[in-house]
């Protein structure tokens, strides 16, 4: 097997990797309802680049080639590109470049010569580069640490801070989640958010499962820049399944500290063939206890039926009053 190897400039690479374990999010809700980003409105204004002294290392069986008219880095063959703790793989690899001296929409950035005396121009190993679009097509993998995606295209904007997984059997999985789409995966970096698009589906370690059209989760970041899961929205068809419960529901929210769900629109709760229909519902994730509420001038509806074996009752569902 005959492995390539080059470095180049890598400013944006990082911002990439922090998507590898996010998957499934919503952008910030309106109300009670959690709507999906424009991906051409989503992004904020771009700030002008500074210099990385960074590397992005790439290996690969076939070959490395350096598009210079295309401003672009190509690698082929289960191509592998490493940064830190950060691996992208894939069949094909292409990293596309620009010169750091043109700046971003417009805006001059002055870079230092390479060496004493030398005139600074664009170009492979000159320093003045950055990497602004990175894609990566064929069995597509993303791994940091203890975080994985994967599908069959992989693409990153540097300006919008987004990096986007598309292809068949998307997954992403982390120590305690697994998360799958049928649409694409998506993280964006400056609105903190992760985006699972088309039957959207997180299975937790514990069997607990939260699906909808829509899934994603809001992140925070504490002093050390480390991106926590504070909240999972989801839309559409969403269903909620506990070892006891399965709660149905138009849009939900999941708050990770309170492990607690909260459904909204003509929710029904199952529990057996026992039943309860409302307005709104809680789901206790931590004990598997469900609450349904009815909406205003409305009243809870409760079918609930006997067991035919005592071993197998179980306390159905309680109804709450009016919020």
């Amino acid at each position: 097997m005959n492995s390539r190897r080059f470095m180049v400039p890598a400013l944006a690479f990082a911002t990439l990797l922090a998507a590898a374990g996010s998957a499934g999010a919503v952008p910030p809700p309106q109300g009670n309802k959690p709507t999906a980003p424009a991906p051409e409105a989503a992004a904020p204004a771009a700030q002008p680049p500074t210099h990385d002294e960074g590397t992005l290392e790439v290996t690969a069986d076939h070959d490395l080639e350096w598009l210079q008219q295309d401003h672009a880095y190509v690698a082929r063959g289960n191509a592998v590109a490493k940064r830190g703790t950060v691996t992208l793989m894939g069949n094909l690899l292409i990293a596309y470049y620009r010169p750091l001296a043109a700046g971003v929409n417009g805006r001059p950035q002055a870079t230092a010569p390479a060496k004493p005396g030398a005139t600074p121009k664009a170009g492979f190993d000159s320093g003045n580069t950055e990497i602004w679009r990175v894609v990566a097509e064929g069995n597509v993998h993303l791994l940091s640490a203890d975080k994985d995606a994967y599908g069959d295209r992989a693409e990153y904007d540097k300006d919008k801070a987004v990096v986007v997984l598309t292809g068949r059997n998307l997954k992403a999985t982390t120590l305690t989640d697994t998360v799958t789409a049928r649409d694409s995966l998506e993280y964006w970096d400056q609105q903190e958010m992760a985006v699972a698009r088309g039957d959207a589906l997180i299975v937790k370690v514990n069997g607990d499962t939260l699906a909808g059209d829509v899934i994603g989760g809001h992140f925070t970041k504490n002093a050390q820049n480390q991106s926590t899961l504070k909240t999972i929205e989801a839309q559409g068809h969403v269903v909620v399944t506990t070892p006891t419960d399965i709660v149905h529901g138009d849009r939900g929210t999941y708050d990770i500290e309170a492990k607690r769900t909260v459904l909204f629109g003509n929710v029904r709760a199952s529990r057996g063939e026992s039943q309860l229909e409302g307005e709104s519902a809680e789901v206790n994730m931590e004990t598997g206890i469900s609450q349904v509420f009815p909406g205003v001038g409305q009243r809870v509806h409760g079918l609930f039926i006997r067991q035919s074996n005592p071993s197998d009752a179980a306390k159905p569902a309680k109804s709450g009053g009016k919020r």
